[in-house]
């Protein structure tokens, strides 16, 4: 919900319009409700399992784009967005997956085309409901009447009509033509309410109208706002239930109505053969409901995740946070409140913490909103730190906007820019002497169009990350997340929650639940790669975080004694450091079988060689060079319990002189295993003298752990 616009700069030519503070309070008896609640039923297995989520097919990613608010409020213009859509695409954003731009609050008229004039509004800022005698009425009892009619104008004197092949567009229309000319997809800003939070015609009651109209502009994202105005509600329970709205704003739930504009968006799009369109619902609930008020025919007293969340006390089903139910509505919903240029916003005291609470909202198609970024942005109101000294205006250093981006993108939540994406040139500004640029910096745009990050965000499996650990302590403790990824992968995110100085943070791979023999890693940010064996840890800058891939190494690799040359004793696991050999020495005769027996570094016949074959294949070879043992080939015999013995014969033909010999990377151990039959080396005695022989591969059996002796 946005309640304030940024201040005007020198090239803004209008004055924007602010929300008017809430005045009064009213008290509500329980005369003046519209519909007796209806009891909320208890979940069941079976309810909570009937869920219905969107399913419009899109955003089965996490969406990427611009919006306009952070830098021009509400006096953004169409040849600001121009600007800005042809600077994404020449410098890479919309390639590396920005591909949405989206105009906020303030581009219509203050009216419908159905009036000439803006309408009326109450002292609290609200708009005047009527009743059936066209008198006006307070409609915080639930019940008034919109009596503006019509379509929304987009402000001509910022979005001018344009004519293009011949036929006249209205100025957002043109824009949204223009978007999909450079492969890009374009949004719009609309609310559930009876104006948006800037005072311009909201969508309540003109559902089917708006959606209609976005629909046939080519509109492909919608940012849904609530913005309620009236007076604070006094319920008959005494409780104070702060501002709700008027009218259907009290009688119908936010819940309810994000779910009536999806549907007539997705009505619109099927009548029109257009595909469907991305919903976005931009707000929380207002306070906590008025469930005195709520229809009884509301939808959010049924819904299966709504039920199953169960409702607090003093709140209405439908109200509780839209974690709980975004998914069944709307494509994405935010979880907080508006976040400023400060870090706190998005660290685990700000909306990392709610983000955390609500995982089951994240999927392919549902995804939980942490609001736009400020990486990148620059006070439009001055030069920081000059002209500008306001904290609340203070621009995020580099470490603090890689922190920003990788919480966003651990949580999987959308990446919108809220930046100044636009050249030097056409983002000047001039103010009392001064002059200064908003438009975007290198550092900031590399951090936007790092492939890494924007990988880990839009991971198909679309499952966020959860915290390692318990809770922080204080707000200045570290923080680690985890994220499992589709391919298996997974990502760790050191959070140094200190905005004044560094930290070590570290986490051992059983804390962060990796059970794997070690893990290779790359630093999303630097590239640096590496091995993690024992833990995960760096030294991290203040409000700075380190970003790491994880790829569990294999459980086994081609054993490094492969090819290099060389003799070497093996023991089997479990005999004590009994040494494979020839049975009876280098003196036994061609075709003799092996056994285990003390190991002497100096006898020939306890060692043995591991030559590579073209065809991947080892042959193994005894260090033996008499008149009867001519470095033997290792030979297996033909099923479980065979001999393995050695022959002077080399045949290359041969599947049972052949083996395969794998290392474990945790333990370092061999397993040797016959090409021919599929069978494990192994020595299931210990006792010295005693056979070696073929059996089937068992990771539980010692004795087919060979270990190397030199």
């Amino acid at each position: 919900m946005r309640r304030t616009a940024p201040r005007p700069t020198p090239r803004a030519l209008l004055a924007l319009a602010l929300a008017s503070a809430g005045l009064g309070t009213l008290a509500l008896g329980p005369a003046t409700t519209p519909a007796a609640a209806a009891p909320t039923p208890a979940p069941t297995a079976a309810t909570a399992s009937a869920a219905v989520t969107v399913g419009n097919g899109q955003a089965l990613t996490p969406p990427m784009g611009w919006n306009s608010w952070n830098t021009f409020g509400t006096a953004v213009t169409q040849e600001q967005v121009v600007q800005t859509i042809d600077f994404m695409v020449a410098r890479g954003l919309v390639a590396a997956g920005y591909n949405t731009v989206t105009i906020d609050d303030g581009w219509s008229l203050g009216h419908r085309d159905g009036q000439s004039a803006d309408f009326a509004k109450t002292p609290e800022g609200a708009m005047q409901l009527y009743d059936a005698n066209r008198d006006p009425v307070s409609g915080t009892d639930g019940t008034g009447t919109d009596v503006t009619s019509g379509h929304l104008v987009p402000d001509p004197a910022r979005f001018p009509s344009r004519t293009v092949d011949g036929r006249t567009l209205n100025g957002i229309e043109y824009l949204s033509r223009y978007a999909h000319g450079k492969g890009m997809t374009f949004g719009i800003y609309a609310t559930t309410t009876y104006t948006t939070c800037q005072g311009h015609p909201g969508s309540l009651g003109h559902e089917s109208t708006d959606a209609a109209d976005f629909v046939a502009w080519g509109v492909d994202y919608v940012k849904y706002d609530d913005c309620p105005y009236g007076p604070k509600i006094i319920g008959p329970d005494g409780h104070d239930y702060g501002t709700q709205g008027i009218g259907r704003e009290l009688t119908r739930s936010l819940y309810a109505r994000a779910q009536d504009f999806r549907r007539e968006l997705d009505a619109a799009s099927a009548a029109q053969n257009r595909p469907r369109v991305t919903l976005s619902v931009s707000a929380q609930p207002v306070h906590t409901g008025v469930p005195h008020l709520l229809a009884a025919d509301d939808p959010a007293r049924t819904d299966p995740v709504v039920v199953a969340a169960g409702t607090p006390p003093r709140e209405a089903p439908g109200y509780a946070p839209t974690g709980k139910w975004c998914g069944q509505v709307a494509n994405l919903c935010r979880i907080g409140g508006d976040r400023g240029p400060d870090l706190d916003g998005v660290l685990y005291n700000g909306q990392l913490r709610t983000a955390l609470e609500y995982p089951g909202n994240v999927r392919p198609g549902s995804w939980n909103d942490m609001d736009m970024m400020f990486a990148g942005w620059l006070s439009p109101y001055g030069v920081y730190g000059t002209t500008d000294n306001c904290l609340c205006h203070k621009p995020m250093t580099d470490d603090e906007a890689r922190s920003e981006m990788s919480i966003l993108a651990m949580m999987a939540a959308p990446l919108i820019s809220g930046a100044d994406l636009r050249t030097a040139a056409d983002s000047r500004h001039s103010d009392q002497g001064v002059t200064w640029t908003t438009g975007i910096g290198d550092t900031a745009l590399a951090m936007y169009r790092n492939p890494d990050v924007i990988a880990l965000d839009q991971d198909r499996l679309g499952r966020p990350a959860t915290l390692v650990g318990a809770p922080p302590g204080s707000p200045t403790a570290p923080i680690v997340l985890k994220r499992q990824l589709a391919d298996g992968d997974t990502a760790v995110l050191l959070v140094n929650q200190d905005p004044s100085g560094w930290q070590y943070i570290t986490r051992t791979l059983a804390d962060l639940g990796l059970t794997g023999p070690g893990y290779t890693v790359k630093d999303l940010w630097t590239g640096a790669t590496g091995t993690f064996t024992t833990t995960v840890g760096s030294w991290v800058p203040a409000h700075g975080v380190a970003l790491y891939r994880l790829k569990a190494l294999p459980a086994t690799v081609p054993a490094a004694v492969v090819g290099d040359g060389r003799y070497h004793g093996i023991s089997a696991g479990g005999t004590g450091g009994q040494a494979l050999e020839v049975r009876g020495t280098c003196a036994a005769p061609d075709g003799s079988t092996t056994d285990i027996n003390t190991w002497w570094d100096w006898h020939t016949s306890e060692q043995w060689k591991f030559t590579p074959n073209p065809d991947g294949t080892v042959r193994i070879t005894d260090n033996c060079d008499t008149p009867t043992q001519v470095h033997g080939t290792l030979t297996g015999g033909n099923g479980t319990g065979s001999a393995a013995w050695v022959l002077n014969r080399w045949d290359p033909d041969s599947p049972h002189q052949k083996w395969r010999v794998l290392q474990n990377t945790a333990t370092g151990a061999l397993t040797i295993t016959n090409v021919a039959t599929g069978l494990a080396l192994g020595a299931p005695q210990s006792a010295p003298t005693s056979p070696v022989v073929l059996g089937a591969p068992d990771p539980a059996a010692p004795g087919q752990a060979w270990t190397l002796l030199n």
